[in-house]
C-alpha cells in the first residue's frame, strides 16, 4: 500500500485532498494497518502523506462521522473496533433506509434512468468479461443505488445515505475483483430494478432487503474470512 500521496495530487484543492486521505486512512483501517485503539495523530499523518494538517483534520472528522474513528478527550482521534459485528450493523442501518427508498421509487413519475440501468445491468451480466469488467460492475453498483435513492424523491433519505457512501465505496474497492461477489450483485440489482419498473412496492422492498443482506454477508466473507484486502495489499 502506498504511504504517500503523489505530487500531482498534493496540488489539488483541500476538499479533494481530504477525500484522498480519507480513503487511504479508511483502507488502512480495513486492512488492519491501523487496528482498533490506534491514535491518528494529525502531524504524523500529514508528514506521511506529504500534505498540510488541514486536509488530514478534515478527513479525520469525516471518518468520525461514519463511526470508524472516535474523538476522545485528551487522546484525540482513536480508531474504533471494525469487525464483523460493526459491518453488519452498518449494513443494517443502510438496509432500513434503502428498502424504503426502493419502495418510494415505485411512485416516481419518470423511471427512465432506472430503465437504462436495467438494460446496462443485463448487458454486464450477459456480455464479455474483459479487463475492465469488474470496474464497470462497481460503477454500475454505485450508480444503481444512487438512482434509486434519487427516484425516491426524499432528500433527507439521500443525505442520510451519503454518510455511508464512501464506506460502501471502500468495500466495493476491496472486493472489486471477486467475481462471485459481482455476479450476485448484478442478479440482485435486476430483481430490484424490475420490481421498481413494475411499480410493485412490496416486491421492490423485499428485493432490496435480500440484496443488502446478501451483500453484507459477502462483504464479511471477503474482508474477514477470505482476507481479500490483505492478499491484494501484498500484491500491490
Amino acid at each position: 500500500m502506498s504511504t504517500s500521496i503523489p505530487e500531482a495530487t498534493r496540488l489539488l484543492p483541500v476538499s479533494t485532498l481530504r477525500l484522498d486521505i480519507f480513503s487511504q486512512i479508511l483502507l488502512s483501517i480495513f486492512t488492519g494497518e491501523y487496528p482498533s485503539g490506534t491514535r491518528l495523530k494529525v502531524q504524523h499523518l500529514a508528514q506521511r502523506f506529504g500534505v498540510s494538517s488541514t486536509p488530514v483534520r478534515e478527513a479525520i472528522v469525516e471518518l468520525s462521522g461514519i463511526g470508524v474513528v472516535e474523538m476522545i478527550p485528551n487522546r484525540g482521534a482513536v480508531v474504533t473496533p471494525l469487525g464483523i459485528s460493526e459491518i453488519r450493523e452498518m449494513y443494517h442501518i443502510r438496509r432500513i433506509l434503502e428498502v424504503e427508498s426502493a419502495r418510494c421509487a415505485c411512485e416516481c413519475a419518470d423511471l427512465e434512468e432506472i430503465r437504462q440501468l436495467l438494460e446496462e445491468t443485463r448487458a454486464l451480466q450477459q456480455g464479455p468479461r474483459g479487463a475492465d469488467w469488474s470496474l464497470l460492475c462497481s460503477d454500475n453498483d454505485q450508480r444503481t443505488h444512487t438512482a434509486i435513492v434519487k427516484a425516491s424523491g426524499i432528500r433527507r433519505l439521500k443525505t442520510e445515505l451519503q454518510r455511508y457512501d464512501r464506506l460502501m465505496h471502500m468495500i466495493r474497492v476491496l472486493l472489486k475483483d471477486w467475481e462471485p461477489y459481482l455476479d450476485q450483485i448484478l442478479t440482485e440489482h435486476l430483481q430490484v430494478l424490475e420490481a421498481i419498473l413494475q411499480r410493485d412496492k412490496d416486491a421492490a422492498g423485499a428485493a432490496m432487503e435480500r440484496h443488502l443482506k446478501g451483500t453484507c454477508e459477502r462483504a464479511v466473507e471477503g474482508i474477514f474470512v477470505r482476507r481479500i484486502p490483505e492478499t491484494e495489499t501484498r500484491q500491490n
